[in-house]
C-alpha cells in the first residue's frame, strides 16, 4: 500500500520486526541499568566480604580472564571476600577462586539473595546477575556490588519503594515516568555504577519489594519519559509540595554562577484561586490553615514543630557547626562557638513558594545566616528528624509573666529598659543601618559578644555610660541566660508552622495520589507538576554499524482514542477544587496522536525502519528540514509498539540521525 507522508511516497508492506536490543548511543535511553547496593544501614557501598544465596543454577566467572564455574546449584551460599586487592570465593565453605583479579560477575537462572541484607522486612532478593567490583578509587581491601539488570526490571524494585502503591494506578504510572527520567539522567558521581539503591538516589529494593498494581505502571508506561525540548527533564518529586511547589533555582541555584536554569521545574499552585502569599503574615494565615489543595491529605499538608529555647540552643550549637563544615552558614561557626541566649530566628530571603532559602540566628553568642533549603532544615533538627520542609514560619513564645522568666530573675524595670531599647538601639549598638529595600533595621553587629556578662550602652540624654547586666550564669560549662543584654526577656522557645513534605520541588507524590483518585489521568499528573513538558520517547542516536545491529525502541500505548483517565468521583461537586480537577481530568480525556520524529539535519542518503509489522523505506535526498515528522497513531496498537530503524548505509558511515516520538495531546 501506498500514502503520503511530506510528499514522499513510501511503500508499506507486512513485516515482523526483529527482535533484538536496540544499540545504545549517547544520550539514548539506558537499555541495562547497573545499581550500586548498599549495607543494611545505607551508610557504605563498599564491602570487604559478603554472602550470595542462589535461587536457581548460577554461574561464577572471573573477568579479567573469562574463568568460569558453571552449573552451581540452588541455596548454594557463594561467599567472596577481597584479600590484598584479589577475590577469594568459596561454595558453601569449599573454596572454588582463589588470587582473581576481577570483576566477578554471578549469573543466575533466578534470583540472587544477599545473606543478612533485608529491605521492607523481606530477605533481600535481585533479579539480573551480580558484579563484585574493585571499590573507585581503589581501595585493596574493598569492593562495590552492583546488581546488572534491565531498566524495566530496575523500576519494578522502585516505584513500590517510592509511593505508597495505595495512591492507585494513574499515581504510580506518574512516578514511574519520574522515576524513568531520573535512572536516566546523565551522573558523574559514581565510576562503578550508574545508580545507588538508596534515598541518595532512588529508593531501590530489589525482586522481594515488587508490587502487581506497581508492576503494571510501569510496564503500562514503558518507554515513556517527560521530555522538554525533546530531552528528558530531570523530574524531581517530594512527598508533600503543601499547595504550592517551589521553583528549582530558589532550592539548587542560589549563589552559583555556573547554575543551569530548569525552565520546566517552576513554581505551581494546585488551587487556582489562591494568592500566592509573599509576606510573613499571609504565609503564617497560609501555613496555619489547611487551603485546599492536591496534597491535602498528607499528614504533613500543614504541621507545627515547637522547641524550648535551651532545647534549641542546643542543637543549633551542634548543627550549625556540621553544616558550617558544608559551608552553609556564614560567618563560619567554629570550634569554641556556642548559641546562647537565642534571642531571634528571622528568615531573610524566600523562593516564589515561600520557602525559606536563607535564615538568621541571633544570639548572645553570636549572629549566623545558614543558606539553602537542605542545610536551614537540617540546622532545626528534632531528635532524629529535620526540619519536615522550608515552607515555614517562626513564632517566639515570650513569658507572659515575670515567673516564666526563671525563679532567679529580679524584676529590674523591663518596660523602662524596652522604651529605651526601641528609642535608641542605633545610638546604642552604632552599627546598624536600615535596609535600602525593605525600610527593615539590619543586624550589623559582630558575630560574637564578650564573655563578660556586663555591658555598657549610652542614654541619649546624658550619654554617660549605663551598667546593664545580662544576667548569666553558668551551668556545666554553658552560659544560661533569661534576658538579653538590654535587660528585656528572653524567648522561652519557638514555634516553626510549616507546609509541606521534602524540598518541594516538583510533582507532589500526595498530589499525584490525590488526582489519581479523582479521574485523571498520570499525562495530565505529570503535566501539572512539569512545566511546559511533552511525553514521548527518549531520542535514540541511529548510525552504520559493521554488525547490522538495529536500533529499537519500545513504547507503551494504553488507548489510541481516549488514554489514561479513570472516572469522576460521584460527589465532584462537593469538592473544594471542583474547577481544577475537571480540567485536568477532560485534558487527560482527551484523543492522542503520536508523531515519529527523525532527524534529517545530517542528511544521511536514506532511512529504512519499522513501526510493528508496517516497513517504511526512503531516499532522503533532496528533503533538507531538520525534523522529518510523521503520524504514526494508525499503526500503532493498545499496548507494547516496537520501532526499530536498521542501520545507516555504509555511504553514510560519516553521519548519524536520531528517532523519538512525541505524544501529542
Amino acid at each position: 500500500m501506498k500514502f503520503l507522508w511530506n510528499l514522499l511516497i513510501i511503500t508499506v508492506f507486512f513485516f515482523y520486526a526483529p527482535v533484538c536490543l536496540g544499540a545504545q548511543g549517547e544520550g539514548s535511553e539506558k537499555d541495562i541499568i547497573r545499581v550500586g547496593l548498599s549495607n543494611s544501614s545505607f551508610s557504605t557501598f563498599e564491602f570487604t566480604e559478603i554472602t550470595l544465596v542462589t535461587s536457581d543454577t548460577t554461574s561464577v566467572s572471573d573477568m579479567s580472564n573469562g574463568a568460569q564455574i558453571k552449573d552451581i546449584p540452588r541455596n548454594t551460599e557463594i561467599f567472596a571476600q577481597m584479600r590484598n586487592g584479589e577475590f577469594f570465593v568459596s561454595f558453601n565453605g569449599k573454596e572454588g577462586v582463589k588470587n582473581a583479579k576481577g570483576p566477578i560477575l554471578i549469573v543466575s537462572k533466578g534470583k540472587i539473595g544477599v545473606k543478612g541484607l533485608n529491605r521492607k522486612g523481606n530477605p533481600a532478593y535481585y533479579k539480573g546477575m551480580m558484579e563484585l567490583i574493585k571499590a573507585y578509587p581503589e581501595n585493596k581491601g574493598k569492593f562495590n556490588i552492583v546488581n546488572v539488570l534491565d531498566s524495566q526490571t530496575y523500576l519494578k524494585g522502585v516505584v513500590p519503594n517510592e509511593m505508597p502503591v495505595s495512591f492507585g494506578l494513574n499515581a504510580l504510572k506518574a512516578q514511574a515516568v519520574a522515576a524513568r527520567n531520573y535512572a536516566n539522567r546523565p551522573q558523574n558521581a559514581y565510576k562503578n555504577y550508574d545508580i545507588c539503591d538508596s534515598t541518595a538516589c532512588q529508593v531501590y529494593y530489589g525482586a522481594n519489594s515488587e508490587n502487581p498494581l506497581s508492576d503494571r505502571a510501569v510496564d503500562e508506561t514503558q518507554g515513556i519519559f517527560a521530555l522538554y525540548n525533546k530531552e528528558p527533564v530531570l523530574a524531581l518529586y517530594s512527598s508533600t509540595g503543601g499547595g504550592i511547589t517551589e521553583d528549582y533555582e530558589c532550592v539548587y541555584g542560589s549563589g552559583n554562577s555556573k547554575f543551569n536554569p530548569k525552565p520546566f521545574l517552576k513554581s505551581v499552585k494546585d488551587n487556582d484561586s489562591l494568592k500566592i502569599p509573599k509576606s510573613e503574615e499571609e504565609l503564617k494565615e497560609f501555613y496555619t490553615n489547611s487551603v485546599p489543595s492536591f496534597d491535602m491529605k498528607s499528614p504533613k499538608h500543614r504541621w507545627q514543630v515547637d522547641f524550648s529555647r535551651f532545647e534549641l540552643e542546643d542543637i543549633l550549637t551542634t548543627t550549625l557547626r556540621e553544616q558550617s563544615a558544608k559551608s552553609l552558614v556564614y560567618p563560619a561557626f567554629g570550634p569554641n562557638d556556642e548559641v546562647w541566649g537565642l534571642e531571634d530566628i528571622r528568615v531573610v530571603k524566600r523562593g516564589d513558594s515561600g520557602k525559606a532559602i536563607e535564615v538568621e540566628i541571633r544570639s548572645m553568642g553570636g549572629t549566623w545566616r545558614v543558606k539553602k533549603e537542605l542545610g536551614i532544615r537540617r540546622v532545626f533538627k528534632k531528635g532524629k528528624s529535620i526540619l519536615w520542609s522550608g515552607n515555614f514560619v517562626v513564632e517566639k513564645n515570650m513569658p507572659k509573666n515575670e515567673e516564666q522568666i526563671g525563679n532567679e530573675i529580679a524584676d529590674e524595670n523591663i518596660a523602662k529598659n524596652v522604651k529605651n531599647s526601641k528609642e535608641n538601639t542605633h545610638n546604642m549598638l552604632g552599627n546598624e543601618k536600615k535596609s535600602e529595600t525593605t525600610g527593615v533595621l539590619e543586624d550589623k553587629t559582630p558575630s560574637k559578644v564578650p564573655d563578660d556578662p556586663i555591658f555598657t550602652f549610652l542614654k541619649p540624654e546624658d550619654k554617660e555610660p549605663v551598667i546593664q547586666s545580662a544576667e548569666v550564669k553558668i551551668e556545666n560549662g554553658k552560659k544560661i541566660a533569661y534576658k538579653n543584654r538590654l535587660g528585656i526577656p528572653l524567648p522561652l522557645g519557638f514555634s516553626f508552622y510549616g507546609a509541606g513534605f521534602g524540598h518541594g520541588v516538583g510533582m507532589s507524590q500526595y498530589g499525584a495520589g490525590y488526582l489519581a483518585s479523582q479521574g485523571v489521568g498520570y499525562d495530565r499528573i505529570l503535566k501539572h507538576y512539569y512545566s511546559g513538558i511533552t511525553l514521548g520517547t527518549m531520542p535514540r542516536e541511529v548510525s552504520y554499524n559493521n554488525y547490522n545491529q538495529n536500533y529499537v525502541q519500545n513504547l507503551y500505548v494504553d488507548n489510541i482514542e481516549s488514554t489514561t483517565a479513570g472516572v469522576l468521583p460521584s460527589n465532584i461537586d462537593e469538592n473544594p477544587l471542583k474547577e481544577e480537577v475537571v480540567r485536568l481530568y477532560n485534558a487527560s480525556k482527551a484523543s492522542a496522536k503520536y508523531i515519529l520524529n527523525i532527524d534529517n539535519s545530517k542528511s544521511p542518503s536514506e532511512i529504512e525502519f519499522y513501526v510493528n509489522d508496517f516497513h517504511f523505506t526512503q531516499s532522503m535526498r533532496g528533503f533538507y528540514g531538520k525534523i522529518l515528522k510523521m503520524d504514526i497513531t494508525k499503526y500503532l496498537k493498545k499496548g507494547k509498539n516496537t520501532i526499530t530503524f536498521t542501520p545507516l548505509k555504509a555511504a553514510d558511515k560519516e553521519k548519524i540521525t536520531s528517532f523519538w516520538v512525541e505524544i501529542e495531546k
